[in-house]
Formats: C-alpha cells, sequence, structure tokens
C-alpha cells in the first residue's frame, strides 16, 4: 500500500511546516491518508515512504526522510510500545527500556514541575538554562523537554503522558498530574525514533483542534491551513479503535550503524542536491 506523497491539505499541527507545491502539499506523513483508509475498512496496516518537513535541516534533521507509519486496530498504547520495543531490539540489539511519564522526566533532568509550576517560574528556569524564545507555555515546556533529554543517560526510554496541550490527534486521560495525552515517543541514545498514541476517535475534537491550531497560527505569523475535510468525513464514517506510531528510519539505521547524523546513511541529504 502506499497513499499519495501529495495531498491537497495538510496538517494544522503549529510544531510543523509543510512545504506547498502546486497541487497542495508534499504530506509530512501518511496519517491523515491512512486513517481514512482505516474508516473505510482497511485492516491494521502500514507503509514505508517519503516524507517532508520545512525547515527542519540539521544533525537529525533534513527536509525529506523516510518514515515507517503504522496502526493497529484493537490496540491501545501500552501493547503498541511492545511491538515498537520488538523492531527497535531486532535493529538495534537487545536493550533495555525504562517508561518514565513526561512530568518526570523534566522532573528528575531540570528539577521543576511543569504540571505544579507557574508559567513565568518555568520561563525563568528555562531562560536561565539558555532559552531565548517567546514566553509561550507550550514552547517553553518544549525546550525544557528537549534540555531533559540531552541530559539523561543512553539508554532507551518511552516517554509517556505528554501535556494535554500536545495531544494533537491522540486521544487523552486522566492522570495523577491531571488530564494527559495518552501519546509516547521512544528515545534511544538522546535521540527521538518514534512517536505514537491512541488516536483520538472524535471529528469534533479533532475540528475543534484544528481551529486552536490556526488561531495559534495565526498569532505566529504562520500560515492558516484549511482542516482536512475527508478526513473529518472519515472519522465521522467510523475510524475504528486503534493506536499509530510513526518511526524516523533514517535515524533508525543511523544509530545501528553507528553514525553520528542523518547524512551518513542518507544518498542525498539537503546540502548535496
Amino acid at each position: 500500500m502506499h497513499t499519495p506523497v501529495v495531498g491537497s491539505q495538510t496538517v494544522t499541527d503549529i510544531q510543523i511546516d509543510s512545504i506547498p507545491v502546486q497541487r497542495g502539499f508534499l504530506q509530512t506523513s501518511p496519517e491523515f491518508f491512512m486513517k481514512r483508509l482505516l474508516a473505510s475498512g482497511v485492516p491494521s496496516c502500514y507503509q514505508i515512504g517519503p516524507v517532508f518537513r520545512d525547515g527542519e535541516v540539521g544533525k537529525w534533521h533534513n527536509p525529506e526522510f523516510m518514515m515507517l507509519e503504522w496502526y493497529r486496530i484493537g490496540f491501545d498504547s501500552r501493547q503498541l510500545r511492545e511491538e515498537v520495543e520488538g523492531l527497535v531490539d531486532l535493529v538495534l540489539g537487545t536493550g533495555t527500556y525504562r517508561t518514565v511519564t513526561y512530568k518526570d522526566l523534566i522532573g528528575e533532568e531540570i528539577g521543576i514541575d511543569v504540571f505544579d509550576t507557574s508559567p513565568r517560574e518555568i520561563h525563568r528556569v528555562a531562560v536561565h538554562l539558555g532559552y531565548s524564545g517567546s514566553e509561550d507555555f507550550t514552547e517553553v515546556c518544549d525546550f525544557l523537554y528537549s534540555q531533559a533529554m540531552n541530559s539523561c543517560d543512553c539508554s532507551r526510554y518511552f516517554v509517556v503522558d505528554f501535556p494535554e496541550e500536545s495531544a494533537a490527534l491522540a486521544e487523552t486521560k486522566i492522570s495523577e498530574s491531571g488530564m494527559v495525552a495518552d501519546r509516547f515517543e521512544l528515545i534511544a541514545s538522546r535521540i527521538e525514533l518514534a512517536n505514537g498514541y491512541n488516536e483520538l476517535l472524535d471529528p469534533d475534537e479533532l475540528k475543534r483542534r484544528m481551529a486552536l491550531d490556526n488561531k495559534i497560527r495565526c498569532d505566529k505569523s504562520k500560515s492558516a491551513v484549511d482542516p482536512d475535510e475527508r478526513l473529518l468525513d472519515a472519522m465521522r464514517h467510523g475510524l475504528p479503535q486503534c493506536s499509530g506510531v510513526a518511526i524516523g528510519l533514517d535515524r533508525l539505521v543511523a544509530l545501528a550503524l553507528g553514525f553520528e547524523s542523518l547524512g551518513q546513511v542518507m544518498t542525498f541529504p539537503v546540502n548535496r542536491i
């Protein structure tokens, strides 16, 4: 199965910038198309292919990269983590995994509880660590999360229970910290390898989140993105309960070979095209 590389719509996620082309957008992920297939009756499925994100250039980033994405009908996020663990062990060798909440990771490495500290104090701590961006709470927490990730040891971590504001297309749930996103990231050798979650099924809630994304986009002088009505219609038809995950294959291969950047495993990284 292969979904289109170019789509008429794209994601509203404020953390991701799409690349516009003549007929729409280069896709940042096959997620929207794959969910439309699931809603039409396709069983659990996967895809490997190129995806594109504007402005992502660096040691572990490239505007075009290979993504493995799959969806498991009837799985929760815990069961999906077990599958991810099996795949990563197959490629990198058997390792020890630790599951830690977003709150505890930042608390252990930075020494602050982002769920129970004033935004002003959180911003002060971030500035002390070198942050120079806006006072936007989500951006400040993203900075602290990245600092915590870079401070932890080189083992493998499943980070779970992200703030509700970062749910994107994930379901939310009640935890000891309050409402959180039912999603996870796999960190290996301080590199994010996978992002997965228990999928949101409510089209009205997704439309609300898309509208909020666009409001924030406008506040940040970014272009608004029209909601993908075909995806919303498919969800109204009935997206089955499922969990999905995306893995950056270039990063996984680079770690398996002991390399230190994506450019070492890509035939034509952005600086050679």
